[in-house]
């Protein structure tokens, strides 16, 4: 929702928001709550996860991850904010945030390490040239 949180900032200056997600289970519901407010697609042979080095969690990895202070603190924003979760879906796979101008070339690279791991919106300003603070 923070990326989201940016789009007037990004629409007044014409970049888009996409997001690309990994598979349909949970689609619906994710539009209708209305977490990401740009583009989405779907890869759903994860190629493009694999063609970017996002890596993917095992179970021992993830489970460390869940009891690390980080994501316990992912969990009451969220729960503070009214964003819900389930278990349904691929969880091992991490993502990320890119921030790439017209032409190709990569202004921000953000991967998630822990499962609790999101780009500062901040960052993402400051990468696209936009000296304004986050909403």
């Amino acid at each position: 929702k923070e990326l989201s949180e940016l789009k007037p900032q990004l629409d007044a200056r014409g970049v888009r928001l996409i997001g690309v997600g990994l598979e349909e289970l949970g689609l619906e519901e994710f539009q209708q709550g209305q977490f990401f407010a740009g583009e989405l697609f779907i890869d759903a042979k994860k190629e493009t996860y694999k063609l970017l080095g996002f890596k993917r969690f095992n179970f021992f990895s993830v489970i460390g991850s869940l009891f690390a202070k980080k994501a316990r603190d992912a969990y009451s924003k969220a729960k503070q904010e009214k964003v819900g979760g389930d278990m349904k879906g691929d969880g091992m796979q991490t993502g990320g945030t890119m921030v790439i101008e017209k032409g190709g070339k990569t202004l921000l690279t953000f991967k998630q390490d822990n499962p609790a791991d999101h780009v500062d919106p901040a960052k993402v300003l400051k990468a696209l040239g936009i000296d304004a603070p986050p909403p």
